[in-house]
């Protein structure tokens, strides 16, 4: 079996020591480094090239959906494995539109974590079994629970409503601080989202919906 590189990224020292503990159970699962700050995770990412980075979805007074979006910007083929202690509805559609490859919880089994990582590291997607059963709740209550489990939050508000000014690409990323990356990429998830092509039908369709 073809050993995967992982690099831990928490805040807490006791945390990353017992995922260490963890995987040292698994031969093919090998610890490349530990981050426990934003500044540290970047530079670790950048140096070590993990195949998996096991990311703590808070980062001390730091987020960690903002280190998911500078690795993004890094590397697009970068597989971020989001780990939370937060059962968090927002949390989960944040990290999936961002570009997370799954979110699991820290209260999820230590199996799971494992399966999880595995999957991640082969190119999958993932799911806790806590966060995708409220996920299929939603799209099994109907058309309203679909639209809600896939709504537009407020940084896509506020990018849609960027497009409908006619603001440029490095206009919306100075106003919003993000980068030009960022932009392009949550533009192309919006532009899905809504099943448009050109800004402008993006703009249509925004204002249709009562988006902007």
């Amino acid at each position: 079996m073809i050993t995967s590189t992982i690099l831990i990224v928490d805040d807490h020292p006791v945390v990353r020591t017992g995922l260490r503990s963890l995987l040292s159970n698994y031969a093919h699962l090998s610890v490349a480094g530990e981050a426990g700050t934003a500044d540290e995770a970047i530079d670790l990412y950048r140096r070590l090239d993990p195949d998996v980075v096991l990311l703590d979805i808070r980062l001390g007074a730091g987020s960690g959906l903002a280190v998911l979006d500078e690795l993004l910007d890094i590397d697009p083929e970068a597989r971020v494995l989001m780990l939370s202690s937060f059962d968090d509805e927002e949390y989960l559609t944040r990290s999936l539109r961002t570009g997370a490859a799954g979110y699991v919880l820290k209260a999820d089994s230590d199996e799971m974590l494992v399966n999880a990582i595995e999957a991640v590291a082969a190119g999958g997607r993932v799911l806790g079994p806590q966060m995708a059963h409220w996920l299929v709740e939603k799209l099994e209550a109907g058309a309203t629970g679909a639209n809600e489990a896939i709504d537009f939050d407020s940084v896509d508000r506020e990018l849609l409503g960027a497009l409908a000014e006619g603001a440029s690409n490095s206009e919306i990323a100075a106003r919003l601080f993000i980068s030009d990356s960022t932009v392009k990429r949550r533009l192309r998830s919006i532009f899905d989202r809504l099943g448009a092509n050109r800004r402008a039908e993006a703009v249509a369709e925004a204002v249709r919906r009562g988006l902007v």
